[in-house]
């Protein structure tokens, strides 16, 4: 009973069947000849030798000649922990690499439009970020976005922005300053500067570095609704991120 239950072990630690079972039989009889494991396991003798010399090579069995005759002995079985210890952390190691190249390869690329994907696209990258984090936007839209797509949805997004206790530091444009009117509650998360009129981008920016995402805006009007462009990509949102930082330097409050 003991033997089937460590068999069953043995099996499920990688070994193969002969394997397992020649392991077995030099633990019930100790030190031995090839001999008496072939009487005891019934095997081919060339089958006997083969996993003999599979367990000397994992160090799981030693070897010694005794009078010209090779005797084979089981090692400490420490020796099968100690081999798993180290399987688990050449998987460890790997599994870093594995995920580690996953993480440098993943970009996601994807189109939203309209205010109600707008809207649930915003709140969800907010809920997604750490609390307290800092959003970076460059491009407010002027009066036809906030108009058509910004107050529609203004209180839903600063509720779940207020709730997360977003930063916002965005950068608009003189063109767009009577556009942007925000009331004394919503100043709170708001710093906001402002570059001249003849660089304005007809596109908005928005920045999450903690997401590695970016949204290209292209805002809204009578005829056209919103539509965000979502890229996740490290390296890009960094460069974005850099750009903001070089304009907010020349920004005017």
């Amino acid at each position: 009973m003991i033997n089937n239950i460590l068999l069953d072990q043995l099996l499920s630690l990688g070994f193969s069947n002969h394997d397992a079972k020649i392991y077995l039989t030099l633990l019930e009889k100790g030190p031995s000849t090839a001999g008496p494991i072939i009487k005891a396991t019934n095997l081919h003798r060339n089958i006997v030798y083969t996993s003999i010399d599979h367990l000397i090579a994992r160090k799981l069995v030693t070897e010694k000649t005794v009078r010209g005759k090779k005797l084979f002995s089981l090692a400490s079985p420490t020796i099968l922990k100690d081999e798993f210890e180290q399987k688990n952390q050449l998987a460890n190691l790997a599994v870093k690499r594995i995920t580690e190249k996953m993480i440098q390869e993943i970009q996601e690329i994807n189109i939203y439009q309209g205010n109600d994907e707008y809207l649930r696209l915003l709140t969800n990258i907010i809920k997604s970020l750490p609390k307290g984090s800092t959003i970076y936007v460059l491009g407010t839209g002027g009066k036809d976005f906030m108009d058509y797509t910004m107050w529609p949805i203004w209180d839903e997004y600063h509720k779940v922005a207020f709730a997360q206790k977003i930063k916002i530091r965005m950068i608009s444009y003189e063109s767009q300053r009577t556009a942007l009117n925000l009331d004394e509650h919503s100043k709170k998360i708001y710093e906001i500067k402002f570059l001249p009129a003849n660089i304005e981008n007809p596109a908005g920016i928005h920045i999450y570095p903690p997401a590695n995402t970016i949204l290209n805006i292209i805002y809204s009007d009578a005829n056209t609704p919103v539509t965000a462009i979502k890229i996740k990509n490290k390296a890009l949102t960094h460069g974005y991120l850099n750009l903001f930082n070089n304009l907010w330097a020349m920004g005017k409050k």
